[in-house]
């Protein structure tokens, strides 16, 4: 799921920020190890409860931050110096999902895992 998300739909290359939700969760740290492969920068969130599993997994404080509130947003943008990420990998829904599409830069991807909230992707492009 990892390497397909990140690979053959994502395009990841060398040198893009990627964001992975859930990332203490088996997918999520799959997908850790493919975008660090790849050659990206890679931003996590997880519930506060698993920030030490993100440690252990050598995410830095800068580049983590709660997936309970959309707050994340804010995090990764500070630590990249008011811009946006490249790809998020997602399996959030709801406000999460808006946060997560407004953190995209331009040419920027969203990957959904997840089956609810589902957004049309025409209208996402227009918007």
């Amino acid at each position: 799921t990892a390497w397909y998300g990140l690979v053959e739909l994502g395009r990841v290359r060398c040198g893009e920020s990627v964001l992975v939700h859930a990332a203490a969760g088996g997918v999520g740290m799959a997908a850790v190890g493919v975008a660090r492969y790849l050659g990206a920068e890679v931003y996590a969130t997880a519930s506060p409860g698993k920030h030490g599993v993100l440690g252990e997994m050598g995410i830095d404080g800068a580049h983590r931050a709660s997936s309970r509130d959309v707050g994340f947003a804010e995090v990764v943008r500070a630590a990249r110096g008011g811009r946006g990420v490249d790809v998020v990998l997602n399996s959030l829904a709801g406000p999460f999902v808006d946060a997560s599409l407004g953190l995209l830069g331009a040419g920027g991807r969203l990957l959904e895992m997840g089956k609810t909230d589902l957004r049309d992707p025409e209208r996402v492009a227009a918007e």
